[in-house]
């Protein structure tokens, strides 16, 4: 149930905040917005209004969606049809940029509260009837030493523990800001599963500023943005095997929020979780930038048009490739969303 909360909001929330920017934008470019739901029709109840613009609470607690005055129209005053070539792209642009926005915020908020001190070695599990429970090892230590090795990594702490087998050994811990020594044997043959001293490891947090985290953030927004954009040459090309570059629908992202979720309740902290919403969130904002007639990107190709050829395509025939192209995004949802139960995505545990 949790993980299935955890989609609807990061999925729902990342959808309401594209929504968002239009609405904002439109709002700033004095586009008259009819209604701004929260959830998809039906409608549940009216919240009220702003400025003209229904508030609304719908049934389908997913996301949300803006209805523009005059959308496909340009004979309704105040609305986006109507509009200078310059406010429709504005508005049309805000939803993406809402999202590269988010996935900005997610990505610091990242490397903020959650980022991994990957030099430093914790304790995140103890298993029952282990060595390291007999010794009194808690989850949360941070391991300092294995005699006289000092630990850095994975790697120096399995090193250190190897050499020792059978053997007592002294590992020196730091637990809430006070430091401890414990001895321990670990097992030549431990059960099936188990390491030598029983226990899984994973990082502490790293402390970290807010600059520094919005520098990373930004760094991480950027790559995503540019790896994305490369990734069809890339995979033309070869370099990236096609199982890597499969496009996933939302039972996708379910299953990637899910394992995430599940390896940082592990690590106890919520750092894969607030990547993926990044990536998630970056990858919203493109694809609604795809050239395709009902998306974002389809309706400025219209725009873009009118700019080059300073004449506008007939509002009918515009609107007919919009309902086309959603029926084609449409029917591609349902293939993705199908092949994602019967090949779901296969994630490391």
């Amino acid at each position: 149930m949790s993980d299935i909360l955890l989609f609807v909001l990061v999925a729902g929330g990342l959808i309401l905040g594209h929504e968002l920017g239009h609405f904002l934008m439109a709002r700033l470019r004095r586009v008259r917005i009819e209604e701004f739901g929260i959830g998809f029709p039906p409608r549940l109840a009216k919240l009220g209004e702003v400025g003209g613009t229904k508030i609304t609470l719908n049934w389908i607690p997913f996301g949300g969606f803006v209805r523009p005055a005059g959308e496909d129209d340009p004979t309704v005053p105040d609305g986006l049809a109507a509009a200078s070539k310059t406010t429709r792209a504005l508005v049309l642009v805000a939803g993406p940029a809402m999202n590269l926005l988010l996935g900005f915020l997610a990505f610091t908020a990242a490397f903020k509260f959650a980022a991994p001190d990957l030099e430093r070695v914790q304790i995140t599990s103890v298993l029952p009837g282990s060595p390291a429970e007999a010794a009194g090892i808690l989850p949360g230590d941070i391991v300092l030493t294995v005699d006289d090795h000092s630990i850095t990594s994975f790697e120096s702490m399995q090193q250190a523990i190897g050499e020792r087998l059978g053997l007592t050994s002294r590992i020196t811990l730091q637990r809430e800001g006070e430091t401890l020594i414990v001895e321990i044997t670990p097992r030549a043959s431990p059960p099936e599963g188990e390491g030598p001293i029983g226990v899984l490891l994973g990082n502490p947090t790293r402390a970290m500023g807010l600059a520094e985290a919005a520098s990373l953030g930004g760094q991480s927004t950027v790559y995503q943005l540019v790896e994305t954009v490369r990734l069809p040459s890339r995979l033309i090309r070869g370099q990236v095997p096609p199982e890597e570059a499969r496009v996933s629908g939302l039972k996708g992202i379910y299953d990637i929020l899910a394992w995430a979720s599940d390896i940082d309740a592990t690590t106890r902290r919520p750092f894969l979780t607030l990547q993926f919403v990044g990536v998630i969130s970056v990858g919203l904002a493109l694809a609604n930038l795809l050239p395709i007639p009902a998306l974002d990107g389809g309706r400025l190709m219209f725009v873009a048009f009118e700019a080059v050829f300073r004449r506008r395509v007939s509002a009918r025939y515009e609107g007919l490739a919009h309902a086309i192209g959603f029926t084609v995004l449409l029917a591609l949802m349902v293939y993705v969303t199908f092949q994602d139960f019967v090949n779901p995505i296969t994630l490391p545990r």
